[in-house]
């Protein structure tokens, strides 16, 4: 196993990276969450610590000379191959045994980048675009009635869009994708996992269509900024907005909910597996489980979230699945 966490240079100190010794790195990452976040724990001693020339110097000083909001780099793997897991910007440092150093995403800037707008019809890129002009935007191609955000930051303004329009946003790089939870936007392979031969461990519960209770409260917005809403599904069932654009007609909204619906009743597996931290994989992919002993749980599925450990105990990465996909 091989670790490598970087922090590029800044006002205040050159490079600094970490080789070797590292207690533990966790991270997180999900679309439904706008904030991907990593903890780095440290030891106080014992660790090679490396400025940009490559010389090593005291690890006692390290932690007065990293600072909130420093860049951060993760890189993970084996045999001298390392994938770049985590880019993102320091949140907190604590100074004790261990030292832990607490890490966000690109989100990080976007909650102190500030908004104060107000803008009549738009549609949701170029909304994004204006708000975020120095980013690159990935977003689903709908309009957005008249809106006004005084004295806001960009992460509200995206939580806004989740709560209104269910449309969940999250950092990739510096793009951020808006509207897009599953991944046509990643041109990468699906990965083929093999329950009995390259998983650690797997949690999968089959759940059938019966057992699936949900209500579904469909929102339509439309141009003039005026809704028209109606309610499907099981009256104890566990709540859930869908939005709709333009539908006018409630009997309309209602035949789409009820489609809607159906996606969401179906026989299925749900939970995570566990596999080795090679090969890389992220939310929004897709995964093709395979299996001799359960041919039931053969399946490609939507990659909903996924956390990694890092260790002396090994390397890992939970993969917690989405939705089957529709072949």
């Amino acid at each position: 196993m091989n670790c490598k966490i970087t922090f590029p240079s800044t006002d205040v100190h050159s490079e600094i990276y970490f080789l070797r010794k590292i207690t533990s790195v966790h991270i997180e990452k999900s679309w439904k969450r706008l904030t991907d976040i990593a903890v780095i724990t440290l030891p106080r001693k014992n660790a090679s610590v490396k400025n940009q020339n490559g010389t090593d110097f005291s690890f006692f000083g390290v932690y007065k000379l990293i600072r909130k909001g420093d860049p951060v780099i993760i890189e993970l793997g084996y045999n001298g191959v390392l994938n770049k897991e985590f880019i993102g910007y320091v949140t907190e440092v604590i100074d004790g045994v261990p030292l832990v150093i607490k890490c966000e995403d690109e989100m990080y800037h976007l909650k102190r980048t500030p908004v104060n707008i107000a803008l009549p019809k738009i549609t949701l890129e170029k909304l994004l675009k204006t708000i975020l002009p120095k980013y690159e935007i990935e977003a689903l191609e709908i309009e957005i009635p008249p809106v006004r955000f005084p004295k806001t930051t960009v992460a509200q303004v995206l939580e806004y869009l989740k709560t209104e329009y269910s449309l969940y946003s999250y950092m990739k790089a510096r793009t951020l994708v808006c509207g897009k939870i599953y991944a046509d936007d990643f041109e990468v392979e699906t990965v083929n996992l093999h329950l009995e031969k390259n998983i650690v461990n797997e949690d999968l519960n089959y759940t059938t269509k019966e057992d699936i209770l949900i209500r579904i409260n469909a929102v339509s917005k439309l141009s003039n900024g005026n809704t028209v809403k109606v309610i499907v599904g099981d009256k104890n069932g566990v709540e859930k907005q869908l939005s709709y654009y333009g539908i006018e007609v409630e009997a309309e909204l209602e035949k789409l909910a009820i489609l809607d619906l159906k996606k969401y009743k179906v026989n299925k597996f749900t939970g995570s597996i566990t596999c080795f931290g090679s090969p890389k994989i992220e939310h929004g992919m897709k995964v093709q489980l395979q299996s001799e002993v359960y041919p039931d749980r053969v399946g490609l599925y939507y990659v909903e979230s996924t956390v990694i450990d890092y260790s002396e105990s090994g390397f890992r990465r939970k993969v917690n699945l989405g939705e089957k996909v529709v072949t």
